[in-house]
């Protein structure tokens, strides 16, 4: 049974990092029609959300997000003992993007880094693992980053998809803090036969070649074989369903009331499902903030993107508060979790418009020379 439970923390400072063009829903509507798209952004929920372009990943968001959280609080570099970085759409199928973002931002030789390859639960169990290092003596000071560009993998042609998926990226910072009284619980659940239903086919080593040829797979839905794929009535179902059935198992098993915590942060999946989910388990609308609809679905980042657009959306903030947050989605995998907010610093979003360039096109050209001697 994955129920964990860590004292001992403070969750320093969260900031979260977008690019700056933005798309709305009714760019859609002469593709569509207005009628869909309408109909559309009632049940989903997203308005406008933020697209990276070519060359910007989701380690650019992220590691932008860091660096507002080092330079803002004065963070010595090298006191950052650990480095996950949580992602489904990271730079390279190897090496680990944390191995670069820890060359990048600084870090320490001494820093341990490495992937989460989750996306939708991606917070939760990103957390809950940071949490796991803090427990350790040898480990004090943990940066957590979790985000996906998931519009890269949408087919434009695939308005289940396309409508919703957008881009982000976060950062938290969690010390050490042994004269804490906060209490941080999880409970984790895996139902991978599932994992058909949300997926990107092609391009890992099971199925490394396809076709990159977009061509109709359902009516009106034109995908390639490296776009991504969902089962909307799977995932609706799986999300209905077995997401009240884990929080209600949270409850019972800490012998939580969710009426005593101050917010509930869920994944933005989808505005119908979020409220469904709520009505089942007794959340308030008023304590569940919503972002999906200025920010989309934007894997990973969704949870912590909405604490930073609920608790600081005019101005960076100090927050003090208990909240649940929940993660749900691809896998199929999912998360539910107590944390507590203390004196935490808590960002306005940020806009990123950098980009990292590894001038990967330079690889072969630096051993050329010893091919031609």
């Amino acid at each position: 049974m994955a129920n964990l439970s860590f004292a001992n923390y403070r969750i320093a400072a969260v900031a979260s990092s977008v690019p700056s063009h933005v798309r709305t829903s009714n760019d859609f509507a002469a593709q569509y029609g207005q009628d869909v798209v309408d109909k559309i952004i009632k049940n989903v929920g997203v308005v406008q959300g933020h697209l990276a372009d070519e060359y910007t990943t989701t380690s650019d968001l992220c590691e932008h997000a860091a660096n507002t959280i080092i330079n803002e609080l004065g963070i010595e570099r090298a006191s950052i003992d650990a480095l996950l970085f949580v992602s489904q759409t990271p730079d390279y199928v190897a090496p680990s993007t944390a191995c670069v973002l820890q060359a990048r931002l600084g870090l320490s030789e001494d820093c341990l880094a490495y992937d989460i390859n989750l996306a939708c639960s991606g917070f939760v169990y990103g957390i809950s693992a940071a949490l796991s290092y803090l427990a350790n003596s040898g480990i004090q000071r943990v940066l957590l980053l979790c985000g996906d560009t998931v519009s890269k993998h949408c087919s434009p042609q695939d308005r289940g998809l396309v409508m919703l998926s957008y881009d982000a990226g976060s950062a938290l910072l969690i010390d050490k803090d042994e004269a804490s009284s906060d209490r941080a619980m999880f409970k984790l659940r895996t139902i991978g036969q599932g994992y058909r239903s949300l997926i990107v086919p092609y391009g890992g080593y099971r199925h490394r070649i396809g076709s990159a040829e977009r061509t109709e797979r359902e009516p009106e839905v034109s995908r390639s074989d490296y776009d991504g794929y969902m089962n909307g009535a799977d995932v609706f179902r799986f999300s209905i369903t077995e997401v009240p059935k884990l929080v209600k198992d949270f409850k019972a098993d800490f012998g939580l009331d969710y009426s005593q915590l101050d917010r509930h942060v869920l994944h933005q999946a989808n505005v119908f499902i979020m409220k469904n989910i709520a009505k089942r388990v007794g959340i308030s609308d008023d304590k569940m903030p919503i972002s999906i609809d200025r920010y989309g679905n934007t894997g990973a980042a969704t949870i912590p993107l909405t604490i930073n657009d609920c608790y600081a959306h005019d101005a960076d903030a100090d927050v003090s508060e208990t909240i649940s947050v929940c993660g749900f989605g691809i896998g199929l995998s999912l998360g539910v979790g107590v944390i507590t907010l203390r004196n935490t610093r808590v960002f306005k979003v940020r806009i990123c418009d950098t980009y990292f360039d590894d001038n990967i096109d330079n690889l072969h050209n630096e051993t050329k020379s010893l091919v031609n001697s």
